[in-house]
């Protein structure tokens, strides 16, 4: 990225969502890395150990079933759904319709698919490579979801593979932090709710990090969609 690109971002989606994204990718990196991976499970044991003091002498709140069921994400996802994306404006209008249509889809499926995740309360007996496992399970069950049903609501491939490439750090990143919760001291508690919940604090930034990425998705496909056809109700919309 040069420093153009970057002063574009930051017109265009603010700095909030730019740090979000820098961090993102710095830790992408980081945690790529075998000594990160060594740090943040050091670290992690080292802030279980003073939090178990701290509980001990003025208390914190503990993470219950409650906190899980009603996490923000699924506040902010309903948000986006019905208020954001729909604002959301793309270079043309056959794009601004199908790039619409793909986040609506992705943000549906990641909801239904944690609701019933978590509904299914199966997370809260297992042990810590269970939950690891059935975690990771849960990313690939969302995956396999969306693209099939973008592909067969007509979505093109295309689109469907490059908002694939874009995401994959990210899914990558997702994973690595799994691995490293369940395997942390740190996220021990009762239930697995501190580890879920910590989780779903991650995907909540990931589902942001898509959406603020979409557009460059869009603006780095150039010709490739020309003559596209996508119907939208009763109307079809060609791309120029």
């Amino acid at each position: 990225m040069n420093f153009e690109e970057f002063l574009m971002i930051i017109e265009k989606y603010g700095l909030k969502s730019t740090a979000i994204i820098i961090f993102l990718f710095l830790l992408i990196k980081f945690i790529k890395n075998k000594w990160g991976v060594w740090l943040i499970q050091k670290i992690g044991d080292k802030l279980s150990i003073l939090t178990k003091k701290k509980d001990e002498t003025i208390g914190i709140r503990t993470i219950k079933e409650s906190d899980v069921l009603n996490h923000e994400i699924f506040n902010y996802i309903d948000f986006w759904v019905s208020s954001r994306i729909p604002t959301i404006e793309f270079s043309t209008e056959y794009r601004t319709i199908v790039f619409r249509r793909y986040l609506t889809i992705y943000l549906k499926n990641y909801k239904s698919k944690i609701y019933s995740f978590l509904n299914s309360k199966k997370y809260q007996g297992m042990d810590n490579s269970e939950v690891n496992q059935s975690l990771l399970q849960l990313i690939n069950d969302i995956i396999n979801s969306y693209e099939k049903e973008m592909i067969d609501d007509g979505i093109p491939k295309y689109i469907v593979n490059k908002m694939k490439c874009k995401n994959n750090d990210m899914v990558t990143l997702t994973m690595d932090l799994i691995d490293n919760m369940c395997n942390s001291k740190f996220y021990e508690s009762d239930k697995n709710f501190l580890k879920v919940y910590s989780i779903l604090n991650i995907l909540l930034s990931i589902l942001e990090n898509a959406i603020t990425g979409s557009q460059l998705v869009c603006n780095s496909i150039n010709g490739h969609l020309k003559g596209f056809r996508f119907r939208d109700g009763d109307s079809e919309v060609i791309e120029p």
